[in-house]
């Protein structure tokens, strides 16, 4: 049994009415609302013996580094994490689950690198998300909130309607979707009852857009090819 990851970008979206807020780097619900919850009633909803196949590599992030290429799906439940708190969404439902059944989660490309993995795609008949194509590294929501500057830069230039639909949204739930250090506090317009500067939508745009604008030095764009992961034929 094979759980996929969402690629619906108005997920986030939605999800921020209902909490009246974007999600952020240090708030990550988006992350449990979309994905965690979801995929663990899925599972509670069969009565077999699980497998759950999960496309994470070691080498894209520091925490996932941490992880194991196989594991029990609901370890922590039973146990606590390196970091964190156990999980207790619908626990006793789990609980009950686990004594009929067995849940492993496998990550059979844990070990493999960027290169081998898409390399492994390619091979098999299929084509990678074509935002890859495209430059961008994070494609699950469009934007997601952990992009980085030549995400950003490439969504103004490719889907300006998407900056657009983030500049309506933040009207409309008064809330700024970038972080308050995103750029720099010259850039910024707008201020927290604190007094501490925060960006914009349009204050990232303009910042964006100026010649000498500073971008995240491992996203910039290289004058070979577009893909982070060298697609272009």
């Amino acid at each position: 049994m094979v759980i996929i990851k969402s690629k619906k970008y108005d997920g986030m979206i939605d999800l921020a009415f209902k909490k009246q807020r974007f999600p952020s780097t240090n708030a990550r619900f988006c992350t449990e609302e979309l994905k965690t919850k979801p995929a663990i009633d899925y599972v509670l909803s069969l009565k077999d013996n699980v497998i759950v196949i999960e496309g994470i590599r070691k080498n894209e992030s520091f925490s996932r580094s941490k992880m194991e290429p196989e594991c029990m799906y609901f370890r922590y439940y039973f146990e606590k994490p390196t970091s964190g708190k156990t999980q207790s969404y619908r626990k006793r439902d789990v609980l009950a689950w686990c004594k009929k059944y067995n849940a492993d989660k496998l990550r059979p490309i844990f070990e493999r690198t960027a290169e081998e993995t898409i390399n492994y795609i390619k091979a098999n008949g299929q084509l990678p998300n074509p935002l890859y194509y495209q430059g961008f590294t994070r494609v699950g929501c469009f934007p997601c909130i952990m992009s980085r500057h030549a995400a950003i830069k490439r969504m103004i230039e490719m889907a300006p309607e998407r900056i657009e639909e983030l500049v309506k949204y933040e009207k409309e739930l008064g809330k700024t979707f970038f972080p308050s250090d995103y750029i720099p506090d010259y850039a910024k317009t707008m201020f927290t009852k604190n007094g501490v500067k925060i960006p914009s939508v349009m204050d990232v745009v303009t910042y964006l857009k100026r010649k000498d604008a500073t971008l995240d030095i491992w996203e910039e764009e290289t004058p070979s090819c577009m893909s982070a992961y060298n697609l272009c034929e």
